[in-house]
Protein backbone atom coordinates (compact mmCIF):
# COMPACT_ATOMS: atom_id res chain seq x y z
CA UNK A 1 0.00 0.00 0.00
CA UNK A 2 1.37 3.57 -0.97
CA UNK A 3 2.01 5.66 1.94
CA UNK A 4 0.12 8.92 1.63
CA UNK A 5 -0.45 10.26 5.01
CA UNK A 6 1.92 13.68 6.06
CA UNK A 7 3.07 11.60 9.23
CA UNK A 8 3.89 8.29 7.15
CA UNK A 9 5.63 10.07 4.72
CA UNK A 10 7.48 11.88 7.54
CA UNK A 11 9.18 8.28 8.47
CA UNK A 12 9.72 7.04 5.07
CA UNK A 13 11.78 10.31 4.28
CA UNK A 14 14.05 10.42 7.67
CA UNK A 15 15.76 7.96 6.89
CA UNK A 16 16.89 9.66 3.24
CA UNK A 17 17.15 12.86 4.81
CA UNK A 18 19.26 11.96 7.28
CA UNK A 19 21.69 10.43 4.54
CA UNK A 20 21.53 13.13 2.15
CA UNK A 21 24.28 15.60 1.93
CA UNK A 22 23.53 19.00 3.99
CA UNK A 23 21.66 21.52 1.63
CA UNK A 24 23.50 25.00 1.92
CA UNK A 25 21.91 27.55 4.43
CA UNK A 26 21.22 30.74 3.57
CA UNK A 27 24.39 32.94 4.25
CA UNK A 28 24.86 36.44 5.77
CA UNK A 29 25.73 39.10 3.45
CA UNK A 30 23.75 37.64 0.30
CA UNK A 31 22.19 40.94 -0.29
CA UNK A 32 24.56 42.46 2.14
CA UNK A 33 25.14 46.73 0.40
CA UNK A 34 26.99 49.74 2.01
CA UNK A 35 25.98 50.58 5.09
CA UNK A 36 25.63 54.21 6.76
CA UNK A 37 28.80 55.42 7.79
CA UNK A 38 29.95 54.22 11.36
CA UNK A 39 27.94 51.45 10.98
CA UNK A 40 30.13 49.30 8.81
CA UNK A 41 32.53 48.26 11.68
CA UNK A 42 29.67 46.84 13.87
CA UNK A 43 28.45 44.38 10.89
CA UNK A 44 32.26 43.74 10.34
CA UNK A 45 31.78 42.29 13.53
CA UNK A 46 28.66 40.73 13.39
CA UNK A 47 30.22 38.80 10.44
CA UNK A 48 32.95 38.20 12.24
CA UNK A 49 30.94 35.87 14.62
CA UNK A 50 29.48 34.24 12.16
CA UNK A 51 32.15 32.96 10.37
CA UNK A 52 33.36 32.11 13.62
CA UNK A 53 30.41 30.14 13.90
CA UNK A 54 29.42 31.84 17.07
CA UNK A 55 25.49 32.48 16.08
CA UNK A 56 24.21 33.55 18.96
CA UNK A 57 27.09 36.40 19.06
CA UNK A 58 25.83 37.36 15.41
CA UNK A 59 22.85 37.25 15.93
CA UNK A 60 23.35 40.00 19.21
CA UNK A 61 25.52 41.78 16.67
CA UNK A 62 23.19 42.09 14.13
CA UNK A 63 19.84 42.97 16.72
CA UNK A 64 22.28 45.84 17.96
CA UNK A 65 22.44 47.15 14.46
CA UNK A 66 18.77 46.89 13.86
CA UNK A 67 18.37 49.07 17.17
CA UNK A 68 19.42 51.94 15.36
CA UNK A 69 18.33 50.82 11.84
CA UNK A 70 15.65 48.91 11.71
CA UNK A 71 14.65 49.25 8.47
CA UNK A 72 17.53 47.69 7.33
CA UNK A 73 16.88 44.61 5.16
CA UNK A 74 19.83 43.70 4.39
CA UNK A 75 20.90 42.92 8.34
CA UNK A 76 17.66 41.51 9.13
CA UNK A 77 18.12 39.14 6.10
CA UNK A 78 21.22 38.14 7.88
CA UNK A 79 20.14 37.70 11.54
CA UNK A 80 17.75 35.35 9.90
CA UNK A 81 20.52 33.94 8.75
CA UNK A 82 21.92 33.56 12.15
CA UNK A 83 18.65 32.29 13.56
CA UNK A 84 18.82 29.65 10.83
CA UNK A 85 21.93 28.15 12.12
CA UNK A 86 20.71 28.03 15.51
CA UNK A 87 17.66 25.82 14.11
CA UNK A 88 15.30 28.60 15.16
CA UNK A 89 13.40 27.84 12.42
CA UNK A 90 10.03 29.96 13.27
CA UNK A 91 12.04 32.99 14.35
CA UNK A 92 14.44 32.16 11.00
CA UNK A 93 11.21 32.07 8.83
CA UNK A 94 9.58 35.12 10.47
CA UNK A 95 12.76 37.52 10.13
CA UNK A 96 13.40 36.56 6.35
CA UNK A 97 9.83 37.10 5.49
CA UNK A 98 10.51 40.96 7.56
CA UNK A 99 13.84 40.97 5.12
CA UNK A 100 11.65 40.46 1.96
CA UNK A 101 8.45 42.77 3.42
CA UNK A 102 11.98 45.60 3.92
CA UNK A 103 13.70 44.87 0.57
CA UNK A 104 11.28 43.28 -1.64
CA UNK A 105 13.07 44.35 -4.91
CA UNK A 106 16.00 41.24 -3.55
CA UNK A 107 14.41 38.31 -4.78
CA UNK A 108 16.77 36.09 -3.34
CA UNK A 109 15.06 36.31 0.12
CA UNK A 110 12.44 34.36 -0.71
CA UNK A 111 14.65 31.71 -1.90
CA UNK A 112 15.75 32.27 2.24
CA UNK A 113 12.42 31.75 3.01
CA UNK A 114 12.48 28.53 1.28
CA UNK A 115 15.16 27.43 2.28
CA UNK A 116 14.11 27.98 6.13
CA UNK A 117 10.57 26.10 5.84
CA UNK A 118 12.70 23.23 3.82
CA UNK A 119 15.15 22.96 7.20
CA UNK A 120 12.34 23.24 9.49
CA UNK A 121 10.62 19.96 7.57
CA UNK A 122 7.80 22.17 6.35
CA UNK A 123 8.55 20.90 2.41
CA UNK A 124 5.27 21.85 1.58
CA UNK A 125 5.38 25.44 2.15
CA UNK A 126 9.36 25.30 1.17
CA UNK A 127 7.86 23.84 -2.18
CA UNK A 128 5.31 26.64 -2.81
CA UNK A 129 7.83 29.26 -2.03
CA UNK A 130 10.43 27.72 -4.10
CA UNK A 131 7.72 27.07 -6.85
CA UNK A 132 7.11 30.77 -6.92
CA UNK A 133 10.63 32.10 -6.54
CA UNK A 134 11.97 30.21 -9.36
CA UNK A 135 9.00 31.29 -12.18
CA UNK A 136 11.44 34.75 -11.88
CA UNK A 137 15.06 33.11 -11.31
CA UNK A 138 14.63 29.49 -13.52
CA UNK A 139 18.32 29.92 -13.27
CA UNK A 140 18.71 29.26 -9.91
CA UNK A 141 20.42 25.89 -9.25
CA UNK A 142 20.34 25.98 -5.53
CA UNK A 143 16.83 26.50 -5.15
CA UNK A 144 16.51 24.25 -8.18
CA UNK A 145 17.61 21.52 -5.97
CA UNK A 146 15.96 22.50 -2.76
CA UNK A 147 12.83 22.45 -4.68
CA UNK A 148 13.38 18.63 -5.56
CA UNK A 149 14.29 17.07 -2.03
CA UNK A 150 11.15 18.94 -0.90
CA UNK A 151 9.38 17.22 -3.64
CA UNK A 152 11.02 14.08 -2.94
CA UNK A 153 10.64 14.07 1.01
CA UNK A 154 7.14 14.86 0.30
CA UNK A 155 6.88 11.32 -1.60
CA UNK A 156 6.35 13.54 -4.65
CA UNK A 157 9.08 11.48 -6.66
CA UNK A 158 8.47 11.99 -9.98
CA UNK A 159 8.74 15.23 -9.49
CA UNK A 160 11.97 15.39 -8.35
CA UNK A 161 13.61 13.06 -10.64
CA UNK A 162 12.56 15.29 -13.32
CA UNK A 163 14.03 18.60 -11.35
CA UNK A 164 17.15 16.91 -10.36
CA UNK A 165 17.80 15.38 -14.26
CA UNK A 166 17.04 18.68 -15.42
CA UNK A 167 20.21 19.62 -13.57
CA UNK A 168 22.34 17.25 -14.14
CA UNK A 169 21.84 17.37 -17.90
CA UNK A 170 22.91 21.19 -17.49
CA UNK A 171 26.09 19.75 -16.17
CA UNK A 172 25.69 19.48 -12.14
CA UNK A 173 27.46 15.82 -11.44
CA UNK A 174 28.02 17.02 -7.72
CA UNK A 175 27.66 14.22 -5.08
CA UNK A 176 24.71 15.74 -3.42
CA UNK A 177 22.72 16.43 -5.95
CA UNK A 178 23.57 12.38 -7.79
CA UNK A 179 22.93 11.17 -4.18
CA UNK A 180 19.83 12.61 -4.00
CA UNK A 181 18.92 11.73 -7.41
CA UNK A 182 19.63 8.31 -6.79
CA UNK A 183 17.59 8.46 -3.96
CA UNK A 184 14.59 9.58 -5.51
CA UNK A 185 14.80 6.54 -8.14
CA UNK A 186 14.95 4.31 -5.36
CA UNK A 187 11.91 5.53 -3.53
CA UNK A 188 10.23 5.40 -7.15
CA UNK A 189 10.97 1.58 -6.61
CA UNK A 190 13.42 1.68 -9.55
CA UNK A 191 16.19 0.20 -8.54
CA UNK A 192 17.78 -0.67 -11.53
CA UNK A 193 18.42 3.20 -12.24
CA UNK A 194 19.13 3.97 -8.49
CA UNK A 195 22.25 1.91 -9.03
CA UNK A 196 23.23 2.66 -11.91
CA UNK A 197 23.89 6.12 -10.62
CA UNK A 198 25.41 5.07 -7.46
CA UNK A 199 27.72 2.95 -9.01
CA UNK A 200 29.07 6.50 -10.78
CA UNK A 201 29.12 8.01 -7.66
CA UNK A 202 31.46 5.01 -6.59
CA UNK A 203 34.15 6.05 -9.31
CA UNK A 204 34.40 8.98 -7.65
CA UNK A 205 33.81 8.03 -3.93
CA UNK A 206 34.40 4.46 -3.01
CA UNK A 207 34.75 4.81 0.32
CA UNK A 208 32.04 6.77 1.35
CA UNK A 209 29.52 4.94 3.59
CA UNK A 210 26.07 6.63 3.00
CA UNK A 211 26.70 5.56 -0.63
CA UNK A 212 27.12 1.63 0.87
CA UNK A 213 23.97 2.45 2.50
CA UNK A 214 21.52 3.73 -0.12
CA UNK A 215 23.34 1.00 -2.88
CA UNK A 216 22.05 -1.72 0.33
CA UNK A 217 18.59 -0.27 -0.03
CA UNK A 218 18.60 -0.52 -3.92
CA UNK A 219 20.12 -3.94 -3.65
CA UNK A 220 17.27 -4.89 -1.07
CA UNK A 221 14.87 -4.33 -3.06
CA UNK A 222 16.20 -5.65 -6.00
CA UNK A 223 15.98 -9.19 -3.95
CA UNK A 224 20.40 -9.31 -3.99
CA UNK A 225 20.11 -9.33 0.06
CA UNK A 226 23.94 -11.25 0.03
CA UNK A 227 25.29 -8.20 -1.92
CA UNK A 228 23.33 -5.87 0.08
CA UNK A 229 24.69 -6.78 3.51
CA UNK A 230 27.99 -6.83 2.19
CA UNK A 231 27.63 -3.12 1.50
CA UNK A 232 26.01 -2.54 4.68
CA UNK A 233 29.12 -4.55 6.82
CA UNK A 234 31.19 -2.03 4.17
CA UNK A 235 29.55 0.91 5.27
CA UNK A 236 29.84 0.02 8.95
CA UNK A 237 33.11 -0.78 8.92
CA UNK A 238 34.01 2.66 6.84
CA UNK A 239 31.88 4.27 10.20
CA UNK A 240 30.56 2.05 12.99
CA UNK A 241 28.02 4.63 14.02
CA UNK A 242 26.65 5.89 10.24
CA UNK A 243 22.72 6.29 11.05
CA UNK A 244 20.39 3.09 9.63
CA UNK A 245 22.83 1.13 8.42
CA UNK A 246 22.36 -2.34 11.10
CA UNK A 247 18.80 -1.20 10.82
CA UNK A 248 18.77 -1.65 7.22
CA UNK A 249 21.30 -5.28 7.88
CA UNK A 250 18.96 -6.22 10.45
CA UNK A 251 15.88 -5.97 8.71
CA UNK A 252 17.37 -8.28 5.74
CA UNK A 253 18.78 -10.96 8.39
CA UNK A 254 15.83 -11.27 9.61
CA UNK A 255 13.75 -11.61 6.06
CA UNK A 256 16.40 -14.39 5.13
CA UNK A 257 15.49 -16.25 9.20
CA UNK A 258 18.57 -15.03 10.61
CA UNK A 259 16.12 -13.82 13.62
CA UNK A 260 19.72 -14.41 16.14
CA UNK A 261 21.95 -11.80 14.30
CA UNK A 262 19.08 -9.77 13.37
CA UNK A 263 18.25 -8.74 16.97
CA UNK A 264 22.13 -7.97 17.45
CA UNK A 265 22.45 -5.44 14.71
CA UNK A 266 19.07 -3.74 15.43
CA UNK A 267 20.15 -3.59 19.08
CA UNK A 268 23.17 -2.01 17.96
CA UNK A 269 21.15 0.47 15.63
CA UNK A 270 18.90 1.39 18.40
CA UNK A 271 21.49 2.15 21.46
CA UNK A 272 22.93 5.02 18.83
CA UNK A 273 19.78 5.55 17.59
CA UNK A 274 16.92 5.43 20.43
CA UNK A 275 13.91 7.68 18.46
CA UNK A 276 13.75 5.36 15.70
CA UNK A 277 10.56 3.03 15.83
CA UNK A 278 11.08 1.04 12.71
CA UNK A 279 14.43 -0.81 14.73
CA UNK A 280 12.30 -1.08 17.66
CA UNK A 281 9.74 -3.03 15.11
CA UNK A 282 11.73 -5.05 13.98
CA UNK A 283 13.89 -6.12 16.75
CA UNK A 284 10.55 -7.16 18.52
CA UNK A 285 9.45 -9.43 15.41
CA UNK A 286 12.76 -10.77 15.57
CA UNK A 287 12.70 -11.49 19.37
CA UNK A 288 8.86 -13.02 18.99
CA UNK A 289 10.77 -15.13 16.74
CA UNK A 290 13.40 -16.38 19.22
CA UNK A 291 10.46 -17.10 21.85
CA UNK A 292 11.19 -13.65 23.66
CA UNK A 293 7.77 -12.55 23.93
CA UNK A 294 8.09 -10.63 26.77
CA UNK A 295 10.92 -8.49 25.58
CA UNK A 296 9.24 -8.69 22.13
CA UNK A 297 6.05 -6.75 23.47
CA UNK A 298 7.88 -4.25 25.24
CA UNK A 299 9.55 -3.22 21.58
CA UNK A 300 6.18 -3.35 20.08
CA UNK A 301 4.87 -0.87 22.37
CA UNK A 302 7.92 1.04 22.17
CA UNK A 303 7.46 1.18 18.40
CA UNK A 304 3.93 2.36 19.06
CA UNK A 305 5.24 5.31 21.33
CA UNK A 306 7.56 6.55 18.57
CA UNK A 307 4.94 6.65 15.69
CA UNK A 308 1.42 6.11 16.21
CA UNK A 309 0.99 5.97 12.38
CA UNK A 310 2.76 2.59 12.12
CA UNK A 311 0.66 0.14 11.64
CA UNK A 312 2.74 -2.98 11.08
CA UNK A 313 3.76 -2.22 14.69
CA UNK A 314 -0.27 -2.37 15.65
CA UNK A 315 -0.62 -5.49 13.50
CA UNK A 316 2.02 -7.41 15.02
CA UNK A 317 1.36 -6.57 18.52
CA UNK A 318 -2.26 -7.23 17.88
CA UNK A 319 -1.12 -11.07 16.86
CA UNK A 320 1.30 -11.48 19.70
CA UNK A 321 -1.71 -10.64 22.46
CA UNK A 322 -3.97 -12.90 20.26
CA UNK A 323 -1.28 -15.93 20.70
CA UNK A 324 -0.53 -15.20 24.31
CA UNK A 325 -4.48 -15.85 24.94
CA UNK A 326 -5.23 -12.65 25.02
CA UNK A 327 -7.73 -11.54 22.89
CA UNK A 328 -9.35 -8.30 24.64
CA UNK A 329 -6.46 -6.97 24.94
CA UNK A 330 -5.34 -7.27 21.01
CA UNK A 331 -8.31 -6.04 19.96
CA UNK A 332 -7.73 -2.36 19.73
CA UNK A 333 -4.76 -2.82 18.62
CA UNK A 334 -6.05 -4.83 15.64
CA UNK A 335 -8.89 -2.24 15.14
CA UNK A 336 -6.44 1.07 14.90
CA UNK A 337 -3.79 -1.29 12.77
CA UNK A 338 -7.14 -2.10 10.14
CA UNK A 339 -8.23 1.86 10.18
CA UNK A 340 -4.67 2.86 9.04
CA UNK A 341 -4.32 -0.38 6.08
CA UNK A 342 -7.68 -1.10 5.60
CA UNK A 343 -6.74 -3.00 2.78
CA UNK A 344 -4.69 -5.45 4.74
CA UNK A 345 -6.08 -8.87 4.41
CA UNK A 346 -4.43 -10.53 7.31
CA UNK A 347 -5.55 -8.19 9.59
CA UNK A 348 -9.34 -8.58 8.61
CA UNK A 349 -8.71 -12.01 8.89
CA UNK A 350 -7.23 -12.02 12.57
CA UNK A 351 -9.45 -9.64 14.01
CA UNK A 352 -12.08 -11.70 12.35
CA UNK A 353 -10.84 -14.91 14.59
CA UNK A 354 -10.28 -12.41 17.63
CA UNK A 355 -13.74 -11.39 18.02
CA UNK A 356 -14.93 -15.17 17.44
CA UNK A 357 -12.97 -15.57 20.12
CA UNK A 358 -14.63 -12.98 22.10
CA UNK A 359 -18.14 -14.42 21.41
CA UNK A 360 -18.95 -11.18 18.90
CA UNK A 361 -19.84 -13.58 16.06
CA UNK A 362 -21.55 -11.11 14.45
CA UNK A 363 -18.98 -8.52 13.66
CA UNK A 364 -16.30 -11.01 13.40
CA UNK A 365 -18.44 -12.17 10.66
CA UNK A 366 -17.97 -9.38 9.03
CA UNK A 367 -14.32 -9.36 8.66
CA UNK A 368 -14.17 -13.07 7.77
CA UNK A 369 -15.97 -11.95 4.51
CA UNK A 370 -14.11 -9.09 3.58
CA UNK A 371 -11.11 -12.51 3.30
CA UNK A 372 -13.39 -14.23 1.55
CA UNK A 373 -13.89 -11.75 -1.46
CA UNK A 374 -10.57 -11.24 -1.61
CA UNK A 375 -9.86 -15.14 -1.73
CA UNK A 376 -12.72 -15.50 -4.20
CA UNK A 377 -11.51 -12.96 -6.24
CA UNK A 378 -8.12 -14.02 -6.58
CA UNK A 379 -8.91 -17.42 -7.38
CA UNK A 380 -11.90 -15.89 -10.55
CA UNK A 381 -8.30 -13.90 -11.77
CA UNK A 382 -6.04 -17.34 -11.12
CA UNK A 383 -9.03 -19.56 -13.16
CA UNK A 384 -9.39 -17.12 -16.18
CA UNK A 385 -5.74 -16.36 -16.65
CA UNK A 386 -5.08 -20.43 -16.62
CA UNK A 387 -8.19 -21.17 -19.29
CA UNK A 388 -7.50 -21.67 -22.24
CA UNK A 389 -8.46 -18.79 -24.50
CA UNK A 390 -10.45 -19.50 -27.50
CA UNK A 391 -8.35 -19.20 -31.19
CA UNK A 392 -10.65 -16.08 -31.80
CA UNK A 393 -9.74 -14.14 -29.13
CA UNK A 394 -5.84 -13.96 -30.26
Amino acid sequence: MQCRTERCLARQSKGVRAALVAVVLATPGIVAGQLPQGRSEMLRRAYDAFEAADYKLAEQRFLQILSVDPDNGRVQNDLASALLRQERFEEAVEAFQEAARLVPEVKEVQRNIGQAYFNWGRYAQAEATLSAYMQAHPADAVAQKVLALSHMLQGENEEAIALFEDLRAKGNQDLGLLYSLSSAYLQAGDSARAQGILSDLFRLHPDSPELHVLLAQALERAGEHSRALKSLDRSIELRPNIPLANFHKGRILLRTGNAVEAESALSQEIEGNTGHAESYYYRGVSRVQLNRIVEGEIDLRRSIELDVAYPPAYYQLGKLLCDSGRPQEALPFLEKSISLQPDHTETHYLLGRTLLRLGRRDEAREYLNVVRKVQEKGRQELEEELTPRKESEF
